[in-house]
């Protein structure tokens, strides 16, 4: 075995020598080989082919360059003769000028017709007109409402009429000449009740009658009969509940009877 502490010697190691003259050879064979293949590729546009591939040893690039260069270029020229078409009435050539057909021309559509204008409207009817309530002033003099009636109650501030008592059926007649301004029920108690408007700020109205003989807008004269005596509502017996009203305030009916 090889000592230790010898170091061993590389197996790649070579004399400098040696090494620089391959160098220089490798170097050599490469600048030969360019110079070469330049010298052959400038000469080779005008050589024949066959030389070209001797020399450079090639087959392949020399059947290519062989291929290439016997391709000749297509120098042909296209003639066209016309002859007349045998199936055509009119042979004639000569003439080159299109010819023109005449075209129909298209059918016109129908005028539009506008639609009928829609028929007037009716004129609306006049309103119907609103007969205005006659104007009647009483005197301003009440006359007494049930004729031969007693007084039951008198007016205070706890009852703000006059209450005056007579058998069913007795007739009860207007205070003053005026229009019915209301007629009819009403659900405070009154039962039937009548107001009649005298024209000069006196309201009459007429509470728990037996009936109702007269309608709204209706005219009244003084003393004429309005309804019969009677107890509807909340009542106690037969008799009139008679209230004065002057400017909207309801006031003691005795100051006007």
């Amino acid at each position: 075995m090889p000592d230790p502490r010898r170091p061993l010697r590389r197996l790649t190691e070579a004399r400098s020598i040696s090494r620089a003259f391959t160098h220089v050879m490798v170097i050599g064979l490469v600048a030969f080989t360019s110079a070469f293949a330049i010298g052959a590729a400038r000469s080779g546009s005008s050589a024949d082919p066959s030389t070209q591939s001797e020399l450079l040893g090639i087959d392949l690039v020399a059947r290519a360059r062989g291929a290439a260069a016997s391709e000749q270029p297509l120098d042909r020229s296209l003639r066209f003769e016309l002859t007349p078409d045998p199936n055509r009435p009119d042979p004639d050539l000569s003439r080159s000028a299109p010819r023109v057909l005449p075209t129909p021309f298209p059918t016109a559509l129908p005028t539009p017709v506008a639609p009928p204008m829609p028929a007037p409207r009716p004129a609306p009817p006049p309103p119907p007109k609103v007969k205005a309530a006659p104007v009647i002033v009483g005197t301003g003099q009440l006359a007494w409402p049930v004729p031969g009636g007693t007084i039951t109650q008198y007016y205070s501030s706890y009852h703000l009429a006059v209450d005056i008592a007579a058998s069913y059926g007795t007739n009860v007649v207007a205070a003053d000449a005026g229009v019915v301004s209301s007629a009819g029920w009403r659900n405070n108690g009154g039962g039937f009740v009548i107001e009649i408007d005298h024209g000069n700020g006196i309201v009459t109205a007429y509470n728990h009658l037996g009936s109702v003989w007269v309608g709204p807008g209706q005219v009244v004269t003084k003393g004429e009969a309005i309804a019969p005596v009677g107890c509807t509502g909340i009542c106690t017996g037969p008799h009139v509940h008679f209230e004065t009203i002057v400017g909207g305030v309801i006031v003691n009916p005795l100051r006007y009877l």
